[in-house]
């Protein structure tokens, strides 16, 4: 959706407002945490359950399954760990067993996430070779690789394909879902979101 200049400002402008906000409400919970002598026993996660656009191919809000938008911060403080920067892929689906790990709790095995605990001693490992997100209203599907992200429209991909190479293409500008150079690669991504989607399902909870 294409905006003018000054709703584009308004919005920018309300969005880092929000930020800021947000910003002050986690100072005070952290402060009050310090203050009360919790903090060096209490873990804190902080994360979204979506990212926003404020532009990028003329997106704004949370209306695509690009990195903008679905990618989300996560950052973990654990006492007693050290800070870290990690690369591995995850979903926020792993935020259960991961607390439920580090509190000493049973995790059930029909949880679909992963216990993500290990990362925080070792930042190299690798938990997930990829992450799968979904956009329910654009019956969008993203399965998203260090390498590749491939977005599907549709179970049948009736409503389109997107094919990104994000080291190459890291603001994914181009598509390349129909580039015969890489055909080979949209059929291995469509392969492994169709046996992501049966995965999901077997493990259906209702």
């Amino acid at each position: 959706m294409k905006m003018d200049l000054r709703r584009q400002k308004k919005a920018m402008g309300g969005y880092y407002a929000s930020v800021a906000y947000m910003d002050a409400q986690v100072g005070k919970v952290l402060n009050a945490l310090e203050e009360e002598g919790l903090d060096d026993s209490t873990i804190v996660i902080f994360t979204s359950d979506h990212g926003y656009h404020l532009g990028e191919h003329d997106f704004w809000a949370k209306v695509s399954l690009r990195d903008e938008s679905a990618g989300v911060p996560l950052i973990v403080y654990v006492p007693g760990k050290n800070p870290a920067v990690c690369h591995s892929l995850v979903e926020l689906l792993d935020l259960f067993p991961t607390t439920a790990s580090l509190c000493g709790l049973a995790v059930p095995d029909r949880v679909q996430g992963q216990d993500i605990s290990e990362m925080l001693d070792d930042p190299g490992v690798v938990v997930r070779d990829a992450a799968f997100s979904v956009a329910p209203m654009r019956k969008g599907f993203l399965l998203r690789e260090q390498k590749w992200a491939y977005i599907q429209y549709g179970e049948d991909a009736a409503q389109g394909i997107e094919l990104f190479d994000t080291h190459e293409d890291p603001q994914q500008f181009t598509n390349l879902a129909t580039s015969p150079t890489h055909q080979s690669v949209v059929t291995e991504m469509r392969a492994k979101l169709a046996e992501k989607l049966t995965e999901v399902r077997a493990n259906d909870l209702k």
